[in-house]
Order: C-alpha cells, then structure tokens, then sequence
C-alpha cells in the first residue's frame, strides 16, 4: 500500500508566541488548519474523476477534518472507501472482477446485453495488461495548493499578534 500524502509544517517560529498565548496560538492555528483543509477538500474533489456514482461516489465520499491531539494540529482530507487509493495510484497489470466493470459500463456507457459483455471484457483485458493510470487527484491538488498552503501558514504569527495586541489573552 502506499504512503498517504501529507505535509508537516515547522511551526518553531510560533513557539514563543505559543508560550505566551497558548489559547490564543491554538485558536488561530486551528482556525488557519479549517481554510487549508476546507480548501484542499475542495481542489481535491474537483481532481477526483466523476463515476458512475456521480456526487455520490468517490466525490462524495472525500471530506476533511481537523483533528487535535496534544501538541499537534492535524488537518486531515481524504475518502473512507476502498477504491480512493487505486484511481489516486493507479494498479499494476490484474485481472479485475467483472461486477464493477458491468455496473460502470452500463451507467457510464449506456450498453446492455452482446455490447455490455463485449465492453467489460475488453476492459478487463486491457487491465489485465496494462493495469490502470492513477488520477492522482490528492497529489495534484496539493502540489497546486503548496504554495497557498504556506502562505497561509505564515499568517499565524500576525494573527496570534494582532489578537494579542488587542489584549485578549
């Protein structure tokens, strides 16, 4: 299986700022960590190939969260369902069940019958030796989003300022 995607971002340059506000420096961290999330979630859905489910598929199933633990801010975008990591990867030469290939060629496709049975095992052949290209969908919205990601990243430290600034501690 491969590695997830991720990225970490050094905050030592907060530290000092997060010693003498600790609400203060969480509260904004998490509020930066939702607008990166929320919008990472959303580049990666507009990656993500439309299937047969349509919003209800794979799209549908990508959400993102924020996640605390002790010490850690953990923005999290990703899909509970077992297909996500092989249209982001793509798969080796296999040969693939039928079943979903049937379903996805009648939706997606329109056939039925001679046509539909014909069409599948095309399909499944062509995987067979070929395997799959991978949409990469998680990959190409974080590389599209990097630079806006540490952008904002470095908003944090005028933010945690500004509020303390304003004496609220």
């Amino acid at each position: 299986m491969a590695e997830p995607l991720g990225f970490g971002v050094d905050f030592s340059h907060i530290q000092r700022l997060a010693r003498q506000y600790p609400e203060i420096s969480a509260e904004e961290s998490v509020a930066v960590m939702r607008v990166i999330v929320a919008r990472l979630e959303n580049e990666v859905v507009g990656n993500t190939p439309a299937g047969v489910g349509g919003s209800s598929g794979l799209r549908g199933s990508i959400n993102g969260e924020v996640v605390l633990r002790t010490g850690e801010i953990i923005g999290l975008v990703g899909s509970p369902l077992a297909h996500a990591a092989p249209v982001e990867y793509g798969t080796r030469p296999h040969f693939p069940p039928a079943r979903p290939i049937i379903l996805w060629a009648a939706r997606k496709l329109g056939l039925s019958g001679r046509e539909l049975r014909s069409a599948v095992r095309g399909i499944q052949w062509k995987i067979y030796q070929h395997g799959t290209e991978g949409a990469h969908m998680f990959d190409k919205s974080f590389k599209n989003l990097d630079s806006w990601i540490m952008a904002q990243v470095e908003t944090i430290p005028d933010r945690i300022a500004g509020r303390a600034n304003n004496g609220e501690n």
